[in-house]
């Protein structure tokens, strides 16, 4: 239906265009369809027959006047946001059987994504990238300070100086599970057997030179540099890192994906303050809002409608976007529900 007020809306301009003149009827209404018996169609009717499905015609309409007016200074970002956005498309879509472009498969995958051209795709890519700056605007705008200071206090912390021995289970997708496990054992057993000779007094970077398997590192006897939470990837490496006092390494192996870790702290730095911590923390704390809690991303757009004095005048479109943006919500609430149950 989207397709047909599009085409709706381009035929008046087609009509207009030529230097037609537009047939009205008895009552004086437009018409869009002229039959030969005298006969015709109103724009009225044509509206009262579209309107029920006409609410992501109105929300795009609403949302190009509204985020072009508060994001001015990001239309060019956005635009190049929403070009590398498709052009990112048509390597993954439109690639045929020979690996080269096809325009022809790439359209039939975007039609059945309910877009009728690669235009309509890129502007709702565009419009999608300021529409995520609002969301996560209205986020910052509503977290508090003592959150930003609970933050600080329970997660800032200084970079350390971190060294880490790596052994990797020699595991093949080949494997029976019986023989994963075995090279799981394995890897594991390697790697307390190097925590033993630590314990018997050879130095951290002499062990990790002569077994670590990460080529990187291993010959810099399993220097990471100054690290902090994040740099290695793994929440798992974080936690053992700063369970450590300064001095202190790995007593057990610790599991990571990467396998398995063994860990040395040499050295701290002072944690940044909370003045130059700040913008750090508030998009952590957007981000981890945001995962938490999927009803956000609707109730940010109904504020920023709000905020702008959006009234939908026809009672029936009215009706059905009301429903429609409930419908977004549930659907927001139910990921929640189903977020909370999988943890």
């Amino acid at each position: 239906m989207k397709k047909k007020i599009i085409l709706a809306v381009l035929m008046a301009t087609l009509l207009t265009g030529c230097g037609k003149t537009i047939p009205t009827l008895e009552d004086g209404k437009e018409a869009v369809v002229k039959f030969e018996d005298g006969s015709m169609i109103s724009v009225d009717a044509l509206y009262n027959e579209m309107k029920d499905s006409a609410t992501g015609v109105i929300e795009r309409m609403i949302d190009q006047k509204i985020l072009d007016d508060k994001y001015k200074d990001k239309l060019d970002e956005s635009k190049e946001y929403a070009k590398n956005t498709v052009e990112s498309m048509k390597k993954y879509y439109g690639v045929d059987e020979n690996g080269a472009y096809s325009e022809s498969k790439f359209m039939s995958t975007i039609r059945q994504m309910g877009y009728s051209t690669i235009e309509e795709l890129e502007e709702n890519a565009r419009l999608g990238y300021l529409k995520n700056e609002a969301v996560e605007d209205y986020v910052k705008d509503n977290i508090k300070d003592k959150e930003i200071e609970d933050y600080y206090k329970d997660e800032i912390v200084g970079d350390r100086d971190a060294y880490h021995i790596q052994i990797v289970p020699e595991v093949k997708s080949t494997m029976t599970d019986s023989e994963k496990k075995e090279a799981e054992e394995k890897a594991l057993e390697k790697a307390k057997s190097l925590i033993a000779r630590i314990k018997k007094g050879e130095s951290f970077e002499d062990v990790a030179k002569d077994a670590s398997e990460d080529e990187a590192t291993k010959e810099k006897g399993g220097s990471l540099g100054f690290i902090n939470k994040g740099s290695f990837g793994s929440e798992e490496f974080d936690k053992a890192l700063y369970a450590l006092k300064v001095g202190e390494y790995s007593s057990t192996p610790v599991k990571t994906t990467n396998g398995y870790e063994i860990i040395y702290v040499k050295e701290e730095k002072e944690k940044k303050s909370l003045e130059d911590a700040k913008e750090q923390i508030i998009e952590a704390l957007v981000e981890e809002k945001l995962t938490k809690d999927a009803t956000l991303q609707v109730t940010a757009i109904k504020e920023l409608y709000k905020s702008y004095g959006v009234d939908i005048i026809d009672s029936e479109i009215e009706k059905s976007y009301n429903k429609y943006m409930d419908n977004l919500m549930e659907s927001a609430r139910q990921q929640n529900n189903k977020n909370n149950t999988t943890k």
